[in-house]
């Protein structure tokens, strides 16, 4: 079989027979929620129902750092309140799964956006995000 032929494909592999695509709601659901983060990804509320979503996929937790970037690293980025859902997954991740914050995920803007978040952060806001850039060191 040839990728290059477009005839080629999935749907009409068995001697040109068209078969229907099975329907899979769990993915299509979470492809929504992709693409809303994509469309915004600045939004916290749509990251966190990102994360949500990732936490209970088919009854099972795929949860991880790529992940938990993914959904909210322009947020840490953009705004103090999204560097504190970052740092609040980062611990809710770490607590349920074992999973240490790794560095090499980090890059310099999104530290640079954590580390002056905390001066306008104070008390349970401040505190994940000082646990997070010391897991970090």
């Amino acid at each position: 079989m040839s990728f290059a032929n477009p005839r080629n494909t999935v749907e009409n592999w068995e001697a040109g027979r068209r078969r229907p695509m099975p329907d899979f709601p769990l993915q299509k659901h979470l492809a929504e929620l992709k693409t809303a983060l994509d469309a915004d990804p600045t939004s916290v509320e749509v990251a966190q129902r990102y994360w949500t979503a990732l936490g209970s996929f088919a009854g099972h937790d795929v949860r991880s750092g790529g992940y938990l970037l993914e959904a909210f690293r322009a947020c840490a980025i953009a705004s103090n309140l999204g560097a504190v859902a970052l740092a609040r997954a980062y611990q809710e991740l770490s607590a349920r799964s074992g999973e240490k914050p790794n560095p090499q995920l980090f890059d310099a803007t999104l530290l640079s956006a954590l580390q002056n978040s905390l001066p306008q952060l104070t008390g349970h806001d401040r505190a994940p995000v000082e646990w997070l850039l010391a897991s970090l060191k």
